[in-house]
Order: C-alpha cells, then sequence, then structure tokens
C-alpha cells in the first residue's frame, strides 16, 4: 500500500506531497519526509511518475 505524506521539494525551497512505498521512512524520489502534517496543494512530480510507473507494472506492487 502507498501513502502521500509531506516533504520538501527537491530544491529544498518549498513543501510538496510525496508518495511512499512499503515501509519506507523516505519517499519514491528519496526525499525525506516531515512528521509534522504540514498542508500543500502541490505534488511532487519525480513521486507521481514513479508511482504511476509502479501501477503499470504486472502484479503492482
Amino acid at each position: 500500500m502507498y501513502e502521500m505524506r509531506v516533504g520538501t521539494t527537491a530544491t529544498g525551497t518549498g513543501l510538496v506531497w510525496h508518495v511512499v512505498g512499503h515501509d519506507q521512512s523516505s519517499a519514491l524520489c528519496g526525499q525525506p519526509l516531515r512528521e509534522e502534517g504540514d498542508e500543500t496543494d502541490r505534488h511532487c512530480l519525480s513521486c507521481m511518475s514513479m508511482f504511476q510507473e509502479l501501477m503499470r507494472r504486472p502484479g503492482r506492487g
């Protein structure tokens, strides 16, 4: 199961929603995540692209 968590952008200039994989402490793109529930309406394009690719794979892991 995947979940969305807030973390910093790759440039470190703001916050975005990242995709977190199974039992991982970092996002699919490798960025660290925040513990607090800060809010943003932006999404990490790298995470979203990786997530889309994972969902296209047979057996969707």
